[in-house]
């Protein structure tokens, strides 16, 4: 049942990874990047790191042009969080 939790939700991380790339030019080459440069686990982290660090700069932008959506998509990734905790 854990690992069964565990796939669904590497699958719905997955699926909001794709979907913000799909979203933002930004974060969809830091992702194309991430998957396509570099050899070796230290360029493996630091690549995390900068899709990350995207992903923080798009949803700040975002916010500040879609506030009420923003606020929205934050309460009901609280929602989903607390789903998946129980």
């Amino acid at each position: 049942m854990k690992f069964k939790s565990f796939l669904l939700s590497a699958a719905g991380f997955a699926l909001l990874a794709v979907g913000v790339a799909w979203i933002d030019p930004r974060v969809r080459d830091k992702l194309t990047l991430y998957f396509h440069a570099g050899d070796g686990l230290a360029t493996l982290d630091n690549r995390a790191l900068d899709y990350a660090n995207s992903i923080v700069s798009m949803i700040k932008s975002q916010s500040i042009d879609n506030g009420v959506v923003m606020a929205f998509a934050a309460i009901g990734a609280m929602l989903v969080i607390f789903m998946v905790r129980t």
